[in-house]
């Protein structure tokens, strides 16, 4: 289910558009989106790149921003945000995998840690300049703009000061660190870099279109051109560059953009993905769409008969039990969503979905099947609120104090509301059984706000 979640973006940034990003900062919301499928499919994508770049794969997080600029970075350790127009605007999974083995590359070489410590040099008015100033643009260089040795020389230019420019010059060698990086995981992977260059072909021409609207000369990317022309040699000398996707990557592929469109532009999707079109991404694109268009009935005739050709398929399975469960028809989404969750057990976001309807349909034995699902998903979405959300109401229902006011505690410390955390995690421990796993994470929790700094 993409599902939306608005938070207040706080982290340390770094990749592609740092400085860009970075506003969020002030207090803009990011907003997110969850999605077990196009998350499964990233996954499956970059595990390889991850394992030869000497990550745990399970200690990467994919986050999906909702945004259609072309943009992705690192922050707050290993986490990759990832736009949802970059997503979109990839044509095929090596240009994607491209893209983020370059990411990759960032995580690998420890930049973002090394990025903030070379920030400490600057002062606020520097920072702040390079923020109003859009030095970064998404995804490289303003085109068409160079920065020499002495700095940036030309019309209507002016000087930049020492500790800027070295920053920028720094900023810059780690941006082509992380490409050469990713042209190494690449080779090792046996995939091309052509996807990379492509992609890069692409970005080049977004930022031709804002060449006006930025400074050239401020920039902390190589300029894309020599980004380009970096990949175009590894291309020429690597054994794969022919090498093709895996039908079943170019199938996923699809299926995501398709998802995506469908659920973010769907007049949109239903003009690219015609009736007549018989592929199974142009149908699932279309069941999204209607739905969103509330063409309600028309929608679940075309997911029906996807799940007829594909009844196995976990995806399809959760698209018809969030079709019926948004519209109102609980009872009919569970079984829908039961099903999605049995194909694939080991996705706590449906989990946390299934559980949802269970407890919309007021039943005493699927108040206990939703907390027995969230106490499973809890595994791998901790920090999720509507996790804890859920357990709480579920917990409640079931009449557990001890545990309801952990969950709550739980959603407290995750909002950053420090004294109420504290009084939910009391009410825990005296309620939970001394020794129990339950009792000892109330414990944690006090801890954990105890060791915090208070905020003045």
């Amino acid at each position: 289910m993409l599902k939306r979640i608005i938070i207040l973006f706080s982290l340390a940034l770094f990749a592609l558009a740092p400085f860009r990003a970075a506003t969020a900062q002030q207090g803009q919301r990011l907003n997110l989106v969850r999605d077990a499928e196009i998350e499964n499919t990233i996954r499956t994508f970059l595990t390889p790149i991850w394992r030869v770049a000497g990550l745990d794969p399970e200690a990467v997080q994919i986050m999906i921003v909702q945004d259609n600029s072309l943009n992705a970075f690192v922050a707050g350790g290993q986490r990759i945000f990832i736009n949802t127009g970059l997503l979109m605007r990839t044509e095929t999974p090596n240009q994607l995998i491209g893209v983020l083995a370059h990411e990759t590359g960032h995580i690998a070489g420890g930049h973002l840690a090394r990025q903030q410590e070379e920030l400490r040099k600057l002062s606020t008015v520097q920072i702040l300049e390079m923020l109003l100033g859009g030095a970064a643009m998404a995804g490289g260089a303003a085109a068409g703009g160079g920065m020499g040795r002495g700095g940036p020389t030309g019309p209507g230019s002016k000087p930049i000061p020492g500790s800027l420019y070295s920053f920028l010059q720094y900023s810059q060698a780690q941006e082509a660190s992380a490409d050469q990086a990713a042209i190494t995981y690449l080779e090792r992977t046996h995939q091309s870099p052509r996807g990379a260059a492509q992609f890069l072909r692409i970005l080049e021409h977004q930022e031709r279109l804002q060449i006006g609207r930025r400074d050239a000369y401020l920039t902390d990317h190589p300029l894309t051109p020599e980004r380009i022309d970096t990949f175009e040699r590894a291309v020429a000398r690597s054994p794969y560059a022919n090498t093709p996707d895996s039908p079943q990557f170019v199938e996923m592929h699809a299926r995501m953009v398709a998802k995506l469109l469908g659920f973010t532009a769907p007049s949109v999707a239903l003009q690219r993905y015609s009736e007549g079109d018989r592929s199974v991404p142009a149908r699932y694109a279309r069941a999204i769409a209607l739905y969103r268009t509330g063409s309600l009935g028309s929608a679940l005739l075309t997911i029906d008969g996807l799940l007829k050709e594909h009844p196995n398929d976990p995806y399809f399975n959760e698209l018809k039990g969030q079709m019926l469960y948004e519209n109102g028809h609980i009872n009919e989404a569970v079984p829908a969503y039961r099903r999605a969750v049995q194909l694939l057990p080991g996705a706590g976001i449906l989990k946390v979905e299934f559980a949802a309807a269970l407890l919309e349909t007021h039943n005493a034995t699927n108040d206990q099947e939703a907390v027995r699902n969230l106490e499973i998903a809890r595994q791998s979405e901790s920090d999720s609120l509507e996790l804890w959300r859920l357990m709480s109401i579920g917990y409640a229902r079931l009449n557990n104090r001890g545990m309801t006011s952990l969950a709550r505690a739980e959603m407290a410390v995750l909002r950053g509301q420090r004294a109420e955390a504290q009084a939910l995690a009391d009410g825990a421990i005296r309620e939970l059984k001394p020794g129990t796993p339950a009792w000892q994470r109330a414990q944690d929790i006090k801890a954990y706000i105890d060791s915090r700094p208070s905020r003045r």
